[in-house]
């Protein structure tokens, strides 16, 4: 399965999902395998102006993690990749065989580097693997305290 076709399943979920805090999820990028000039991705833009996305990369070290029961927060590159994985647990799409939150080595907050969930090791069907690397960029305004949607479930 090539990059393109896992981030079609991701995309179509994330646009799917239905979140309150979801206002927009799009596409970019060039690249029909990780690792190169213009990494393929899917951009989530949140209500708060906040973006967190899922891309295809080459990462030096992963360690997969539990899915938490508990989407982080405000950490915007944390919630993605374990709201995206909720989202494949639910859906359990045809395509793919597996999927693992992971952590990256030398990514996280100091103090938890290679601890955070920051990426998704998918495995298809055919039994080809991709990293998506999950990375944010934070809201125009602060972001709440608290998770404004603690309730919500998939």
């Amino acid at each position: 399965m090539r990059l393109g076709e896992v981030l079609d399943v991701i995309e179509r979920l994330l646009t799917e999902s239905g979140h309150p805090e979801i206002a927009a999820v799009t596409r970019y990028g060039t690249d029909v395998v990780a690792g190169g000039p213009s990494p393929s991705g899917v951009r989530v833009r949140y209500t708060s102006g906040a973006e967190a996305y899922l891309w295809g990369a080459v990462w030096p070290g992963e360690n997969i993690l539990p899915t938490p029961d508990v989407l982080p927060w405000p950490a915007r590159a944390d919630r993605i990749a374990v709201f995206t994985a909720r989202l494949l647990d639910a859906a359990r799409p045809a395509t793919l065989n597996e999927w693992h939150v992971v952590a990256l080595d030398g990514l996280g907050p100091s103090g938890a580097r290679g601890k955070a969930p920051r990426g998704l090791r998918i495995v298809a069907a055919d039994g080809t693997s991709v990293l998506l690397r999950a990375t944010a960029a934070g809201a125009p305004m602060p972001e709440p305290a608290l998770d404004p949607y603690p309730e919500w479930t998939v």
